[in-house]
């Protein structure tokens, strides 16, 4: 038996290649072949490119471009080794025109986890609907999630006609599984992102050593590089003695902490290994830091237009609310997080997991073996 996964893949983002890996890495440890397939959207391969200079508008561009490439090519690098050698992608390549070849290749197909039903972010691309499968009972998702509170108008006749061709549906969020209910009149499970499906020692066998302070640090990783956010970081910082170490892609260092641009995904899991502290206002920042047992502070993005539902979800489960930093502040910096509880929970929600990608698995052999 042979399962494909679809996801955002081919980017510079921690989270998702990460999240690729550990499904693809999660399903071959239910005893069968799993591969990434390798899809080429022609949209997100221009969002994603690195510029080059022919490319630059204006002299702001040009500023910043004079800034950041050398970063950009050297994370680029690093990204495309990763792919390279830690994950299993299909032999070929697929763009829309070419990607209905795969259906005589895999058993079954698992879109997710990112927001792969975001129709604003891939320029309303229906491939991660899984349009291109002919067999319908073929179809699955696993931790996919929309990005949006509701589906726009203008994408709901589009979501609604695809998605009542899924077989099951999982998402990584209540919100999605609000919406399915809502949309369609079906159930949808609510399942861990895959990050968080694989334990500290799997990811521990894939970070690398990062040979940086020989003092305790505390590791800032923000989607929204808010002053409150730095505030917090630094307060504690003098409050237990630590430095900073900021991972980045800002072309403007920020004083007072070390700044690393072009970190690969295992030199990411390493600064998440050896921080003492994690500041984050980024849904992967708090997964990695429950994934090592790490003391860990999140903020909220404040802006009406946000995507905070999936890190909301994932605190409420492990029932770390007071964790949250507001107006830059928290009361809990001397109180250390009970594991033994986060573990319980935890595990208990992996299992559940799991189960749907075990479950679905089963089905489709017991329906290949008749």
């Amino acid at each position: 038996m042979k399962v494909g996964t679809l996801t955002y893949h081919d980017t510079r983002n921690y989270g998702a290649v990460l999240q690729a890996y550990a499904l693809q890495r999660t399903i071959e440890n239910l005893g069968v072949d799993c591969e990434i397939i390798d899809y080429k959207s022609e949209y997100l391969n221009q969002v994603y490119k690195i510029k080059s200079f022919n490319d630059i508008k204006s002299i702001k561009e040009f500023i910043k471009w004079i800034l950041t490439i050398t970063h950009d090519k050297k994370s680029k690098l690093k990204f495309d080794k990763f792919n390279e050698t830690k994950q299993k992608f299909s032999i070929d390549s697929y763009t829309k025109e070419n990607i209905s070849e795969v259906n005589n290749i895999y058993d079954c197909f698992f879109v997710g986890s990112d927001q792969v039903w975001n129709l604003n972010l891939n320029d309303i691309d229906t491939t991660y609907f899984l349009d291109f499968v002919s067999d319908n009972d073929k179809k699955f998702s696993y931790a996919a999630s929309f990005g949006y509170k509701s589906v726009p108008n203008n994408y709901l006749d589009i979501t609604t006609k695809n998605l009542n061709l899924f077989k099951k549906i999982a998402v990584r969020e209540e919100q999605g599984k609000h919406i399915i209910e809502n949309m369609l009149g079906k159930t949808a499970q609510v399942v861990l992102d895959p990050t968080l499906l694989l334990e500290k020692e799997s990811w521990s066998k894939i970070e690398e050593n990062i040979n940086t302070l020989n003092k305790d640090y505390i590791l800032v990783y923000s989607v929204a590089a808010t002053p409150s956010l730095f505030e917090f970081a630094k307060k504690l910082s003098k409050e237990k003695n630590c430095e900073i170490i900021y991972i980045n892609r800002s072309y403007i260092n920020k004083l007072g902490m070390k700044n690393i641009r072009s970190a690969s995904p295992e030199e990411f899991l390493g600064y998440i290994s050896g921080a003492k502290y994690i500041v984050t206002s980024s849904f992967h920042g708090v997964a990695f830091a429950l994934n090592y047992k790490k003391e860990f502070f999140y903020e909220l993005d404040t802006k009406p237009q946000n995507n905070n539902s999936r890190l909301e979800s994932i605190i409420d489960i492990v029932g770390l609310k007071d964790r949250e930093i507001i107006n830059g502040t928290n009361n809990k910096v001397d109180e250390n997080i009970d594991y033994n509880k986060v573990d319980s929970i935890l595990k208990e929600e992996r299992s559940k997991s799991i189960n749907y990608l075990n479950d679905i698995i089963k089905s489709i052999k017991k329906v290949g073996n008749k």
